[in-house]
């Protein structure tokens, strides 16, 4: 069974970094680093650039505080939220709540 969440953990991060990379790239022009870096921004970069990252990292609640940053940062900044980041954050809730795969990260030694 550990195997079945491995596999569908690996899947999820694999929807996350394919959902991510176009948010990023689709405003990539606009990334150019300003004169004066303002709030709109540092957030909307920093929160793209977040959810790229966050289905890299081991904790998995990162994706979901990524997901959680970029829809507040869109919807503040922009006054809308793109398709694309409602499906990123329903991925990274499924990809949050499911069952760790139980895999050590030492291994142990048994004794008789």
């Amino acid at each position: 069974m550990q195997t079945l969440w491995a596999v569908v953990s690996i899947i999820c991060r694999v929807l996350l970094l394919g959902m991510a990379v176009p948010v990023l790239l689709r405003d990539f022009p606009d990334y150019t680093i300003p004169s004066r870096i303002t709030t709109d921004w540092a957030a909307l970069a920093l929160g793209d650039i977040l959810t790229v990252v966050a289905p890299l990292m081991r904790w998995r609640k990162v994706a979901f505080l990524a997901a959680a940053l970029a829809l507040g940062a869109h919807y503040y900044f922009r006054h809308h939220v793109p398709a694309l980041d409602l499906a990123y954050m329903g991925v990274a809730i499924l990809f949050v709540v499911l069952p760790s795969s139980e895999r050590q990260t030492k291994p142990t030694v048994k004794t008789r």
